[in-house]
């Protein structure tokens, strides 16, 4: 995973490193149920994190977004299918805002493309009244549900 990094570390750059901060304590959370690794090299990385507001879809607005593409790589001379997804985060938003959004559309990433209808879970439809900061159990238990789905691991080396 790639988070886009703070370009201004300055006081000048305090909502750039709010952002950020918000961003990297989603993926704090998440690192609770899945190995996640961060490269500093965008190239690398299959879920990229941007700090920028998502283009209007369906002529509605939102904060956060998810966006899927299967890309053809190589990786040690072979030829392979990679997902590859790119997560816009709005950095108009409050601190706790950012974080509820990011912990929302990484869960998108991590293959939970599927909405909850109770609003106390990460996964939720569309936020309820405070922001969702931690997994829910029900969020917990669909993503190692997903995991353990016949064909979604990694083949045995030969």
């Amino acid at each position: 995973m790639w988070v886009e990094p703070v370009q201004d570390s300055g006081p000048t750059g305090i909502w750039e490193q709010r952002w950020h901060q918000a961003v990297l304590a989603a993926i704090s959370t998440w690192q609770q149920v899945l190995p996640i690794s961060l490269v500093s090299d965008r190239a690398q990385a299959q879920v990229l994190v941007e700090r920028r507001k998502p283009p209007l879809r369906n002529w509605r607005a939102s904060h956060g977004r998810a966006v899927l593409q299967l890309l053809e790589v190589q990786r040690e001379g072979r030829w392979r299918l990679e997902p590859r997804v790119e997560v816009m985060i709005s950095p108009g938003q409050a601190q706790p805002a950012i974080q509820a959004t990011a912990l929302h559309e990484l869960g998108h990433a991590f293959g939970l493309w599927g909405h909850s209808d109770q609003p106390g879970d990460a996964m939720a439809v569309k936020p309820g009244a405070r922001p969702v900061l931690e997994l829910s159990d029900r969020d917990r238990r669909t993503v190692l549900w997903l995991q353990q789905q016949p064909g979604l691991s990694q083949p045995a080396s030969p």
